[in-house]
């Protein structure tokens, strides 16, 4: 069985940045990604498209620790384990 100093889950903005920069380390890395490439057109570059329209927003339903569901797609900092759910960081309380 192989062994990894570093797995990274996702090679999106963060998980792709990271790798690049762990590359030259010499560390042994794995990089898991359930998607697929994105195609080339012209629905990337466009804002509207990818933050208005939430064009490459997954479908999938994530769960916490506690068996709630979240959406996949909210920032990694909104999920809390201290009252067994996740809050939206944008929304005032």
């Amino acid at each position: 069985m192989t062994r990894y100093d570093v797995i990274i889950i996702g090679t999106g903005a963060g998980g792709g940045t990271l790798a690049r920069h762990l590359a030259p380390s010499g560390k042994n890395i794995l990089l898991l990604e359930r998607g697929d490439w994105l195609p080339r057109e012209i629905e990337n570059w466009r804002a509207d498209a990818v933050f208005i329209d939430n064009r490459y927003i997954s479908p999938d339903t994530s769960y916490d620790s506690a068996g709630k569901s979240f959406p996949p797609q909210i920032p990694a900092d909104a999920l809390t384990s201290g009252h067994g759910g996740w809050h939206d960081p944008w929304v005032t309380q």
